[in-house]
């Protein structure tokens, strides 16, 4: 039986070789967009008197959302014979525990969103020190954590998909 941390390892490798030779490309939109997320997250955090821009928020969520559904998709299916098939269907019958499969699902999607999210975090907390140091703000309010929260909305949305070809496959 394979152990979970090599269960990790395994999808985390396969899954990266999945979107070099099948994407035509997302491999690379997906740091892209993750570039365009830490940017206007960013712009998000700059203290205003005024609300912020709606134009920003939805631009931040969509290119967070865009380039994360592009890691997902290579988490569940996977391609063979020119076929487009869900992963668990496959690992049924290699002896993996589906459950262990799942979790090892999960804590490579919670990996990506991580190293998704936590730039982004990570800036807004400098930026928003430089704010509180030139120009008196608060340093604490619901923008500065908007990567975190985000990243959290993701998680959940993207684990409930997984979840429910982890149950369609385990019938």
């Amino acid at each position: 039986m394979i152990t979970l941390k090599q269960l990790v390892y395994k999808e985390i490798s396969e899954m990266k070789e999945r979107r070099k030779k099948e994407s035509f490309g997302t491999y690379y939109v997906f740091y892209v967009l993750a570039i365009i997320f830490t940017i206007t997250t960013l712009i998000l955090s700059i203290p205003d008197n005024e609300p912020f821009d709606t134009f920003y928020l939805y631009t931040t969520l969509w290119s967070g959302y865009v380039s994360l559904s592009f890691l997902y998709q290579y988490l569940y299916r996977i391609k063979e014979n020119g076929t487009i098939n869900n992963i668990f269907l496959k690992y049924k019958f290699i002896p993996v525990d589906m459950g262990t499969l799942f979790l090892a699902k999960i804590i490579v999607l919670a990996r990506f969103i991580t190293i998704h999210i936590l730039p982004a975090q990570i800036l807004a907390f400098i930026c928003r020190v430089y704010y509180v140091y030139k120009y008196r703000c608060n340093f604490f309010d619901l923008m500065l954590f908007f990567p975190a929260i985000t990243g959290i909305i993701y998680f959940m949305v993207f684990s409930v998909t997984i979840y429910r070809k982890y149950r369609r496959a385990a019938k």
